[in-house]
């Protein structure tokens, strides 16, 4: 546990090591390795939902920040001389795969099997997936039964220790009880695998305070990362308001239905689906269709989301409960503002990454007031600023990548 207060010194080791946000990768400073990266240190990485994003599959079945930026992470770890592998979902692939040299492990279905025989069967999966991996460190993200399995499978035998790395994805993950009480099975999984971690890793200094209020354990704070997407390229177009995410009720889409109503002169595009179907998602779908300014894409390739972050004039997000929003990374580094409900630790309100809003009347008065404005083009160029000094993949990776060094040689 003593590793907790290194991680803000990891961090700055990886920015004073970037000698640049898009060349850092190419000057590797191998003198601050320890001395347990003799060999390659071996990281796996536990992203069940991951495969489709790790295979670069056009429209990967499910969405997210967490997949997104996994991905990203074991690619990222991998430049930085790691030796990098994923424990997916079974989707019907080989039990062993390699994807630009990351290795992939399948587990379990997400689907069939009976419910009490299958949990059985599913932890087997996981933990002989793990095992496969032969990692020193396993990293898992996001609050459910995931971790404390994760947790419980770093605890086989190997010829040398594991260490179970978890990392919250949001603020809802250290605020309470998973599932429907404290008591439930979801619920106990999870407390069990965040106490067994070595190391903690927030996105967030409230995720930080939260998680040592409600459950008492420490974590230290790292961010996560995006690719760089800004092209100079594509035409900008200042009317053109952009809601990236899946439809869940937390997300209140209807805030951004009720602002296309009464903002007629702007075109509202959303990149997005729940990941499974439900009557909320239906509902606003079938509201979305009868506003003549929403353009609904569902889901979209990789490179045509893209395309909607370079040409929008500012993104928009309605949530009301989020981490780190990955869509704000993404929306940075394309140099675009947002206008926003969720501000993580008052970032954008504090360095002038776009608007923060609480009401639908302040929102659609953001939405209206500032396109084609000199703040709004002071915001975008601090935003592109702001992403490459904290979240390039370089930076992000190097510092995951020190913190795991100093759990091994602890």
């Amino acid at each position: 546990m003593n590793q907790f207060p290194k991680l803000a010194a990891a961090l700055e080791a990886a920015r004073t090591q970037s000698v640049s946000p898009r060349q850092a990768n190419q000057q590797f400073d191998s003198s601050m390795r320890s001395a347990v990266s003799k060999r390659a240190l071996k990281v796996c990485i536990v992203g069940l939902k991951c495969y489709d994003h790790i295979s670069e599959k056009p429209v990967p079945q499910y969405l997210g920040g967490i997949e997104t930026q996994l991905a990203v992470l074991a690619r990222g770890l991998l430049r930085e001389g790691c030796e990098v592998s994923l424990v997916t979902f079974d989707h019907g692939q080989n039990d062993e795969e390699t994807f630009g040299g990351v290795k992939v492990f399948k587990s379990y279905s997400p689907t069939g099997g009976v419910r009490v025989v299958r949990s059985f069967a599913r932890a087997k999966l996981l933990w002989k997936a793990m095992q496969r991996a032969d990692a020193d460190i396993y990293l898992q993200m996001g609050a459910g039964s995931e971790t404390g399995l994760s947790a419980l499978g770093c605890r086989f035998k190997s010829p040398r220790a594991r260490r179970f790395v978890f990392c919250l994805a949001s603020d809802a993950d250290c605020k309470g009880a998973m599932g429907t009480s404290r008591f439930s099975m979801e619920n106990r999984l999870y407390r069990h695998g965040a106490k067994k971690a070595a190391l903690i890793v927030a996105q967030t200094q409230n995720q930080q305070r939260n998680l040592k209020k409600n459950f008492g354990l420490d974590a230290g704070i790292i961010p996560m990362a995006v690719p760089d997407m800004f092209d100079s390229s594509v035409e900008r177009r200042a009317n053109k308001v952009l809601w990236v995410g899946r439809l869940m009720p937390e997300k209140r889409f209807e805030w951004l239905l009720e602002a296309a109503r009464r903002c007629p002169e702007m075109e509202f595009h959303v990149a997005g689906t729940p990941n499974q179907p439900s009557g909320y998602a239906a509902q606003v779908l079938a509201e979305a269709k009868t506003v003549p300014n929403v353009h609904a894409h569902g889901r979209l390739a990789r490179a045509d989301l893209n395309k909607l972050f370079q040409s929008a004039g500012l993104l928009c997000c309605t949530s009301m409960l989020e981490g780190f929003p990955t869509t704000f990374l993404e929306a940075w580094s394309s140099g675009l503002p947002v206008v926003t409900t969720f501000d993580p630790d008052g970032i954008v309100a504090r360095e002038g990454l776009g608007s923060v809003v609480t009401t639908v009347d302040e929102l659609v008065a953001q939405l209206r007031s500032l396109p084609n404005t000199e703040a709004c083009a002071r915001m975008a160029r601090a935003a592109r600023e702001f992403f490459l000094e904290n979240y390039s993949v370089e930076t992000i990776a190097r510092a995951f990548r020190l913190a795991f060094e100093g759990v091994v040689a602890a």
